[in-house]
């Protein structure tokens, strides 16, 4: 049985790690993770899970091990076992949050040598970012979502829904300006009076936005999926994907989508929601879908179906094993 270690950079990640069925050690008390142990909220704890320590993890043996960050990667060296490097942001995204003096080019090249020093495997979550990261031999897995798990869209409440954590620190990234010209933050169940702009109840862990939190379990979230009419993604190119796992989610419920245009948005316009340039576009297609629940259900039944074909677990399961076999066998022989 081949046995993991990876971090918990992002529980839901990690949780879709988990169903390849393999025992599976998760790193936790990571320095700037939002949670010093495994949250709850965010996901149950899988049975072919166990939590620990790094310095527990360096008394243990792996057959592969899947990091994600260079963080990562540099705390398990001289640990035995594959290594995989999993890039969840594009080179643009990563220069930006680190506000480094290197060029993408310089950073580019030094990440590609330090990963053939350590023979480590890079995956990179979507094929905008490789496009960005270009490295040799890298995988494109893409991101995943299981349609069995999110069903039953009902779109009774009046109200957008975004979920989104830290979004202080990435308002350029999810091009919030936009997101905040179109509509206006509801905390609750209750829109708020006295606005021309749709009320969209955000979700999520950003402890600077009064009354705003996550929410309180998986099951309470996909509630939240399941009630309100529509959601709601602005994302900035190329830094961020036209997509987060919090829209496929949305989508795999049953949920119609209003987004912002980008490159690599999943969504047809008219089709599984609207597809907007502006904050006025934004707001209109909100009002239809409110005026219009009908329509709402319409366009939620084509994004589900779109989230079955384009997004598919059973894939990125599949996906995953081929790697972890291939990164073992590359470094035995």
């Amino acid at each position: 049985m081949i046995r993991l270690l990876t971090f918990n950079s992002h529980e839901a990640y990690c949780f879709d790690l988990a169903r390849l069925g393999m025992p599976m050690d998760v790193v936790v008390e990571l320095a700037g993770h939002h949670h010093r142990n495994w949250d709850e909220r965010m996901r149950p704890l899988p049975a072919n899970v166990r939590l620990c320590t790094m310095q527990e993890a360096r008394g243990r043996r792996y057959d592969c091990i899947i990091a994600h960050n260079l963080t990562d990667l540099l705390a398990c060296r001289g640990m035995a076992g594959a290594k995989i490097l999993t890039f969840h942001s594009s080179l643009q995204g990563r220069l930006k949050q680190e506000q480094r003096g290197e060029s993408g080019a310089e950073i580019r090249t030094l990440v590609d040598k330090y990963l053939k020093a350590v023979q480590a495997l890079p995956v990179v979550i979507s094929p905008m970012k490789q496009n960005t990261w270009a490295l040799d031999r890298a995988k494109v897995i893409q991101g995943a979502v299981d349609c069995e798990e999110y069903c039953g869209y009902d779109g009774a409440l009046d109200l957008g829904l975004r979920v989104a954590n830290h979004i202080t620190l990435k308002t350029e990234y999810l091009r919030w300006p936009l997101h905040e010209a179109a509509f206006q933050t509801a905390t609750n169940e209750e829109p708020n009076a006295g606005s021309d702009r749709p009320n969209v109840r955000l979700v999520g862990v950003n402890p600077d936005f009064a009354g705003v939190e996550p929410a309180s379990c998986w099951q309470t979230l996909k509630a939240y999926y399941r009630k309100h009419r529509f959601y709601v993604h602005t994302a900035a190119a190329p830094l961020e994907d036209g997509y987060n796992l919090a829209m496929l989610e949305a989508m795999a419920t049953g949920m119609p989508i209003v987004t912002a245009t980008h490159p690599s948005c999943p969504i047809t316009q008219g089709v599984e929601g609207f597809v907007c340039d502006t904050a006025d576009e934004l707001r209109l297609a909100a009002r239809r879908l409110l005026a219009d629940r009908e329509l709402a259900t319409r366009m939620g039944q084509a994004a589900r179906a779109r989230a079955r074909i384009d997004f598919s677990m059973k894939r990125f399961v599949s996906a995953w094993r081929e790697t972890i076999t291939e990164a073992i066998q590359s470094r035995t022989t």
